[in-house]
């Protein structure tokens, strides 16, 4: 495992949700792992 990095447990079924949308996104994520970097931060930009 990378340092300063943790793995989360996800849904078999949210994660299938979430590569049809980051496969059809026009911002061309290289895979899950930016897809998920970027929900979290917008996520977090919005509780602001």
């Amino acid at each position: 495992m990378r340092k300063n990095y943790v793995n989360v447990s996800i849904p078999s079924e949210l994660v299938n949700l979430m590569d049809k949308t980051w496969k059809k996104s026009k911002k061309g994520y290289s895979g899950r792992a930016e897809f998920v970097k970027e929900a979290i931060r917008d996520k977090i930009d919005k509780e602001k």
